[in-house]
Formats: C-alpha cells, sequence, structure tokens
C-alpha cells in the first residue's frame, strides 16, 4: 500500500462511517470508538511503524496525511487519533524493545486504543509548571504516585505513555486504565474536544515493571529529543484539517455571498495558499523527523504558525457564514472551538512562542 491509497481509503472511512456522527461528538460528548478501530484496521495509524513493528512503513508525513484527513471532517475525532499515533511514535522510537514488542503492533494496528500523558512533561521541560508524576526505583521496577488534570484517548481498557520524575532525572513508561492504583476521574466540561474520552488520572503506588519502560532515566534526554519533532508535527494534521473544513464552509458560503464576502480579510485564496506553503514545510520537516534528523527550531516556528491560521481560518468560515455561523448547529461555530483547542494544546501557542525565543536567544 502506498501513501494515496491509505488517503484515499481513510477518506472513504471518515465519510461513511465518522461524518453522519460528528454532531454527536461534538454535542453529546460520543466516543467514536468503533471507527478508531476502524481505523486502525485499515493502516489509519500504521505509518509511524515499520512494517516488522507492525505498520506498513509509510513515514511521519503521510501519519500526518491521516490526522489531516479525519480533521477535514471532525477536529474532535483527529486529536483521539493523534493520540494514538503519539504513542505509537513513542513506542517506534523506544530503545527498549521490550515495551515495543509488547504494544507497539496492536497500537499500529488499533486492536489496542491508546492515549499520551505527556502534556505535563512537556510543559515542565519547558519551565512552565512543575512535575506531577512521582516515581521510586524498586525491585523490577518503578512505583508511581500523583496525578494529571488531563489525559485523552484513555479508558479503562486503554493504554497510554506517561513521564514521572524521578530525583533529577525521568522515567517514561506505558501504563493503563485496569493497572492497581490507576483511577480516571471525569473532567469539567469542554467547550468542545468533549468525544474525545479525556479524564484526570490519580497513581497512588502504581508498580511499572521494566518490560513497560519506554525511556529509562539514562536514556531520557537523548530519547525526549528524538521524539519531540514528530509529536510536534503530527498535531499540525489536526490544524491542517480544522483549516481544510473551514475552507469548505467558506467556499459553500461564496456560492451565495461572494460579492460582499470579498471585503472580509482572510479569504478563501490567501488562506489557501497559506495552507499550502505550510503542508509543503510540513512535509519537508516531517521527513527529517522520519529519518532521525528532526528541525526542532523550525519545527516549533512552523506548528505556531499552523495554530495561528487555523484560528484565522475558523473565524474567516465563521464571518462568511454570516447569521447562520452564529447557530449552535453550524460546522463554522464547531471549527471556531476546534481551533482554539489547536492554539492552546500542548504546546500553546505561548509555549511555543516562549521555547522558540529560548533557542533564538541561545544562538
Amino acid at each position: 500500500m502506498n501513501a494515496q491509497t491509505l488517503i484515499a481509503n481513510v477518506a472513504e472511512l471518515v465519510k461513511t462511517k465518522l461524518k453522519p456522527i460528528v454532531d454527536d461528538i461534538d454535542r453529546k460528548g460520543y466516543y467514536p470508538e468503533a471507527f478508531m478501530r476502524e481505523l486502525g484496521a485499515i493502516g489509519g495509524f500504521g505509518a509511524v511503524g515499520t512494517e516488522a513493528e507492525g505498520g506498513n512503513g509509510l513515514g511521519l508525513a503521510a501519519q500526518i496525511a491521516v490526522l489531516r484527513e479525519i480533521g477535514k471532517e471532525c477536529g474532535a475525532t483527529s486529536f483521539s487519533a493523534w493520540c494514538q499515533a503519539a504513542c505509537a511514535w513513542y513506542l517506534h522510537q523506544t530503545p527498549n524493545r521490550a515495551v515495543k514488542d509488547k504494544y507497539l503492533a496492536d497500537i499500529l494496528q488499533g486492536k489496542v486504543l491508546a492515549g499520551t500523558g505527556m502534556s505535563n512533561t512537556v510543559k515542565h521541560l519547558a519551565g512552565i509548571e512543575k512535575h506531577n508524576l512521582q516515581a521510586e526505583r524498586v525491585e523490577g521496577g518503578y512505583t508511581v504516585n500523583g496525578a494529571l488534570p488531563w489525559v485523552s484517548n484513555i479508558g479503562e481498557d486503554h493504554i497510554w505513555a506517561n513521564t514521572a520524575q524521578i530525583g533529577d532525572g525521568y522515567v517514561m513508561f506505558i501504563t493503563g486504565g485496569q493497572w492497581e492504583g490507576v483511577s480516571l476521574q471525569n473532567c469539567p466540561e469542554f467547550c468542545a474536544l468533549e468525544g474525545t474520552r479525556t479524564f484526570s488520572l490519580n497513581f497512588k503506588d502504581v508498580f511499572i515493571p521494566d518490560e513497560d519502560i519506554i525511556a529509562a532515566p539514562e536514556q531520557f534526554a537523548d530519547y525526549i529529543q528524538s521524539i519531540k519533532a514528530g509529536f510536534i508535527l503530527l498535531q499540525i494534521g489536526i490544524g491542517a484539517g480544522v483549516i481544510d473544513g473551514s475552507l469548505g464552509i467558506i467556499r459553500l458560503a461564496n456560492i451565495v455571498n461572494a460579492e460582499v464576502n470579498s471585503y472580509l480579510d482572510d479569504g478563501y485564496d490567501s488562506l489557501k495558499a497559506r495552507l499550502d506553503g505550510s503542508w509543503a514545510e510540513t512535509e519537508r520537516l516531517a521527513d527529517l523527523a522520519w529519518d532521525g534528523t528532526p528541525d526542532n527550531l523550525a519545527t516549533l516556528k512552523l506548528r505556531e504558525a499552523a495554530a495561528v491560521l487555523a484560528l484565522a481560518a475558523a473565524q474567516s468560515a465563521a464571518l462568511h457564514s454570516g447569521a447562520k455561523g452564529y447557530l449552535m448547529r453550524s460546522p463554522a461555530q464547531r471549527r471556531v472551538r476546534e481551533a482554539m483547542f489547536v492554539a492552546i494544546v500542548t504546546p500553546a501557542i505561548k509555549h511555543l512562542r516562549k521555547e522558540i525565543a529560548a533557542i533564538e536567544a541561545a544562538k
């Protein structure tokens, strides 16, 4: 299978299985588990794993394109799929064979659904907040204690990745809803992205065996650099999909109101040109990250630009729609809320600008 065939298959699945339930996902918090599993079955998470690992080996750029295809219809589900793909990316990059062999193939194929509880870690490493999980070394593994406020695409039968602080270092590992000492609590209601199975997590003396370690403390510094660019670039698939959806709304609005809409900023052509330029850069940077030679500064800048563009495109879609765009059932209204999420999900715009400034100041 090549990337073009994969995207065509994903587009068909989105049209037949996801499009009919988008309003339930957005308005009722419905989690599209059947879609997620079917997506895995057709290779929709497999691009970030080699064929030997149980994937299709198409690479990071193809995985980002899959997330974009989903996001064209539903930003929330694109985010859930990002969580799954990110967890697979972590396991693809791990230096530890045991944890890869144990979990990766099932995640790549959608047989096991997986999340990524790395927001706190990424913000902590950027000097934004303290680390919430603490680990102690014990015989055969580690014990972990603490709490995380929001972790997505998880559940009692799901697994996910976390990092805990141990002394001056960190350990990254797989855990899940059925692990002894792990408990999930419902979060306050969000304005969007409710259908993503997002919970608060508590860890009380949770034992993590050595075979579930993604990166041990002595491996962590090199390992986190190996996953960072891919983690961020995969998110651009969500943003690009939201922008595509917004462009579709603008195009429909212009069928009737093109003349008066021409007075608005950020019209279809200018937004499309900015998206096309960003997408070409996304593919270039994705290939670098897949080959193990990431450009972190360019990746941070691109991710920030994608968030800004998503906000502009979604707002423009609402303005092009006029009063119809202010109805709760309007796709434009949903896209505004989804774009806001792209701008605040870790790494948020302010986080990205902080890291960019630090890198540039160090030159």
